[in-house]
């Protein structure tokens, strides 16, 4: 099968068009036929070399934890999916490839109404809200402001916690602003127009920061109130226990199962309470995941950058 990847480390240009074998289903796992995929700052991340002492792996590398595509093999001990199906996975590696295999608790049935695109961008930044809101027990009736609002993981938190009748704050810039707001949002602040210091100290219960690279961190504990939560993607605010804040930085556990996550997710989207926005496709070729990471590098991007 032909994939996308790379056998050294570096900028962009490193990717090239691989020839490798086609991965074979375990027992409990499935085989995608990729249709589409997303690109993530991790896979640059990964691209750029900054993974390897977390997460060594060896060459050739190809990356993409985000797809969507039609099951072409099952697994002896699989249920509940079949040959032909249209799904949602969340592979640990290989998803910029023509196939990739991934056990069947990574999947989940895509909507029928559910674009292609959509789908391909949901697994990554859905999984990672939807946690993100679990560890910080927002109730209903508190407030939560969100730094990063218009990004996809932040876009994605602002509906499930509405769905969830709590108050969400959606901290973005003014050109995104009226985004947010049709997401939900009780209340936008722009960062690059409004005191937002002055707006919104000690005002939330809850801070989650979606923000890119954890960017929020510096000026997020000022949004909190005395004894309150500050949940970071990445960084956390120093000096937390100052204010009596529990500060933490976001960790998948065991118990965090992608099934959950996307079934939820799923669901959601069937109910109309879930909005995903792409933005942009490219091809599914070396010209397109080339353009994809040079977009990732400039972190600029609002929305899921797509192989199709």
């Amino acid at each position: 099968m032909k994939a996308l990847g790379f056998t050294q480390f570096g900028a962009p240009e490193v990717f090239e068009e691989l020839e490798l074998e086609t991965p074979k289903a375990s027992e409990k796992g499935v085989v995608i036929k990729v249709l589409a995929a997303g690109v993530n700052p991790y896979d640059a991340l990964l691209r750029a070399g900054v993974m390897q002492k977390i997460r060594p792996l060896g060459f050739p590398i190809v990356p993409g934890s985000d797809v969507v595509g039609e099951i072409t093999e099952v697994g002896s001990k699989v249920k509940n999916y079949a040959v032909g199906d249209i799904v949602i996975g969340h592979p640990s590696i290989g998803g910029y490839g023509e196939y990739v295999a991934t056990p069947s608790y990574n999947i989940v049935k895509k909507p029928e109404e559910m674009s292609i695109e959509e789908a391909a961008g949901l697994s990554s930044v859905g999984i990672t809200a939807y946690y993100a809101l679990q560890v910080a027990n927002v109730k209903k009736g508190e407030t939560l402001i969100i730094q990063g609002a218009s990004g996809a993981v932040g876009a994605i938190a602002v509906q499930i916690a509405k769905e969830k009748g709590i108050k969400v704050i959606g901290i973005a810039s003014s050109k995104n602003a009226d985004y947010v707001s049709a997401l939900g949002a009780d209340r936008v602040v722009a960062y690059d127009r409004d005191n937002v210091a002055e707006m919104l100290a000690d005002k939330a219960d809850v801070v989650l920061d979606a923000s890119f690279g954890g960017k929020g961190a510096a000026k997020g504990l000022a949004y909190v109130k005395k004894g309150g939560r500050y949940i970071s993607l990445t960084a956390v605010p120093e000096h937390a226990e100052d204010k009596k804040v529990t500060a933490v930085r976001l960790k998948r556990t065991k118990d965090m199962k992608d099934k959950e996550a996307l079934g939820y997710l799923a669901d959601l989207y069937r109910s109309h309470k879930l909005q995903l926005k792409t933005a942009e496709v490219l091809t599914f070729d070396l010209r397109g995941v080339i353009g994809a990471h040079q977009l990732i590098d400039k972190k600029k991007v609002a929305g899921k950058l797509i192989l199709k």
